[in-house]
C-alpha cells in the first residue's frame, strides 16, 4: 500500500511539473479578442503554442498589464510585433553603444 502512494505521488508530481514547464492552461487563450490597441500601449508579446493550451495564438501585454489574446494570422499582429521586435532591438542596442 505504501509504494503505491508513492507512485501515486510521483505521478501527480510529475504531471504537475509538466503542466507548469509548459504554461498554465488556466492562462491559455481559448479564443482570439478583436481588440486592436495602439501600438504605443503595447509592452511586450509571446506566442501561446500547442499543446497544453487550445489555440495557437499571440499574447500581448500593455503598459497597463492587461492580456491580449490576438490571432497570429491578422495584419495587426503581425505588424504590432514588428514593432515591438524593432523597439526591443533598439533599446537592446543602444544599451551596447
Amino acid at each position: 500500500m505504501t509504494s503505491l502512494t508513492l507512485v501515486s505521488l510521483f505521478l501527480l508530481a510529475s504531471v504537475l511539473f509538466t503542466a507548469s514547464a509548459h504554461g498554465n492552461p488556466a492562462s491559455c487563450c481559448r479564443s482570439f479578442s478583436r481588440t486592436q490597441v495602439h501600438r504605443d500601449n503595447l509592452k511586450d508579446y509571446y506566442k501561446q503554442n500547442q499543446p497544453p493550451c487550445p489555440i495557437p495564438a499571440v499574447v500581448f501585454t500593455t503598459l497597463k498589464g492587461k492580456r491580449i489574446c490576438s490571432d497570429p494570422t491578422s495584419v495587426w499582429t503581425m505588424t504590432s510585433m514588428a514593432y515591438l521586435d524593432g523597439k526591443n532591438w533598439q533599446t537592446k542596442n543602444a544599451k551596447l553603444y
